[in-house]
């Protein structure tokens, strides 16, 4: 009888453990594959829905206000929950896909869908207290995301991402102008402020070696 090598890729006992830990590799990458998919339907949930919004109101981006007052009206506020509850849940499995190779990204995922989520229980036309609480939320939100948007450029070396970044923050620089009526382009801020975020998450960087990061597109 003759001896299979150790390490071979033959039916030997021990010759599968190469494949073994390729199967481990494809899971690892499918995960990762099926949370970007998951985060990008979420985009694309989100905003057919403020699309619809702005049918429907005949408005859009020339308007001096934050699309969470879709939320306020009765013509809007369907397409304007559909949007925030399928999105929410969209970002929601792909925390749940990312937990066991980035917890850290999959808990700032939940943390976004959690203040997501308050926003739209918070309607700012019922009295003062939901205004407020609705402003508190909605503050909450910017600054988390922006935050988050810091870490994910520190944690990788890609330019693409530094730049998604910048116009990021350039516009929320815009919605926080508007915002105190010094300019009237709050409703454009927003728009590029939240398409960059979810941008830098569909590119989520993928940390593989200590200080050494991939960003899997």
């Amino acid at each position: 009888m003759g001896n299979k090598p150790i390490g071979g890729s033959g039916p030997g006992r021990l010759g599968y453990l190469p494949t073994l830990a390729e199967a481990s590799n494809h899971t690892e990458t499918h995960l990762m594959t099926n949370a970007r998919r998951l985060l990008f339907l979420a985009q694309v949930v989100f905003w057919t829905c403020v699309g619809l919004c702005f049918v429907v109101t005949g408005g859009g981006l020339g308007h001096n206000h934050g699309f969470s007052v879709y939320g306020g009206k009765w013509t809007t506020v369907l397409p304007w929950a559909a949007g925030i509850a399928g999105a929410a849940a969209l970002v929601w499995r792909a925390a749940d896909a990312l937990v066991d190779e980035d917890a850290a990204l999959a808990r700032c995922l939940r943390i976004n869908v959690a203040l997501l989520v308050f926003i739209l229980l918070t309607p700012d036309t019922i009295d003062q207290a939901f205004y407020v609480a609705h402003i508190v939320a909605s503050v909450a939100l910017f600054l988390f995301q922006a935050i988050v948007g810091l870490w994910l450029v520190r944690r990788t070396r890609s330019s693409l991402v530094l730049q998604l970044y910048v116009v990021q923050i350039a516009a929320g620089l815009v919605a926080g102008a508007s915002q105190a009526q010094w300019i009237g382009l709050l409703s454009p801020g927003i728009f590029v402020f939240q398409l960059a975020f979810g941008a830098l998450l569909v590119l989520r960087p993928v940390e593989l070696h200590g200080d050494e990061v991939e960003v899997r597109a």
